[in-house]
């Protein structure tokens, strides 16, 4: 089954600096790790069996602050606030 993996860069490159300083601006070595990751999330350890292994749809790598506007649902036409919802 082919799988999309969605990554939230600020956390990633957060963690990557934590995990590798001596590379914390190598922007290669942040893609590599970010793709190897990637591949590791996409197998199923199986009890009895060799880990299954899912395809690679894409890698959605995103970063951007939290919404924080107030909108409105059009369907159920009720205002939604971005800033106080989970």
């Amino acid at each position: 089954m082919p799988t999309a993996i969605l990554i939230d860069g600020a956390f990633f490159v957060k963690r990557f600096r934590c995990i590798e300083p001596h590379n914390r601006y190598n922007g290669k070595r942040a893609a590599e790790l970010a793709f190897r990751l990637a591949l590791a999330h996409l197998r199923e350890p199986g009890a009895h069996m060799p880990a299954k292994r899912r395809d690679l749809y894409r890698i959605f790598f995103y970063d951007c602050p939290p919404l924080e506007k107030r909108l409105h649902n059009p369907i159920s036409k009720r205002s939604i606030d971005f800033a106080k919802s989970q």
